[in-house]
């Protein structure tokens, strides 16, 4: 199975930064391919390895966060068309303990804005009666990557995120 990790990193050091990470993960799985995505700045991992393991990994290495800005472990992916899609993956990998939730979604070159995404999760997660937010503090996250009409989504606790 192929797990996947979306990063972003400063634009401009795409290229060395992938040498970075590939030299970083390489003896945690010599099978990693990482390559860039036609957005500048977004580089897609692919691994063999848990994506969460992954992330935390990078989350701790020595690359600096100004250069490695985000981290996305990706749970679940697909093609998802319209909010209710996403909703639905985000309601089946709800867990227990999580407090509170911080919403992100980057939905590049995508019909639906971040920003309706954004409200439509926190909404579905008010409703639910768990406390949601834009910014600010939480335990868990869920954050929603898309690259044009493939989407990757992450739910679960903050630990294993950087956004």
């Amino acid at each position: 199975m192929v797990s996947k990790v979306i990063v972003t990193v400063e634009l401009s050091f795409e290229h060395s930064l992938k040498q970075d990470i590939r030299d970083y993960l390489f003896l945690i799985d010599r099978n990693i391919n990482i390559r860039g995505t036609v957005f500048r700045g977004v580089l897609l991992i692919e691994t063999t390895r848990d994506s969460r393991d992954i992330a935390s990994i990078l989350i701790n290495s020595p690359i600096p966060d100004n250069a490695l800005t985000t981290i996305v472990p990706i749970i679940d992916e697909g093609n998802y068309n319209n909010l209710n899609d996403i909703i639905n993956i985000v309601s089946r990998n709800l867990g227990s303990g999580c407090r509170s939730f911080i919403v992100r979604c980057r939905l590049r070159n995508s019909p639906i804005s971040d920003d309706s995404c954004e409200r439509a999760i926190i909404n579905f997660l008010r409703d639910k009666g768990v406390h949601a937010v834009f910014r600010g503090e939480s335990d868990c996250a869920v954050v929603v990557e898309g690259l044009d009409n493939w989407a990757g989504i992450y739910v679960g606790s903050r630990v294993y995120v950087r956004v």
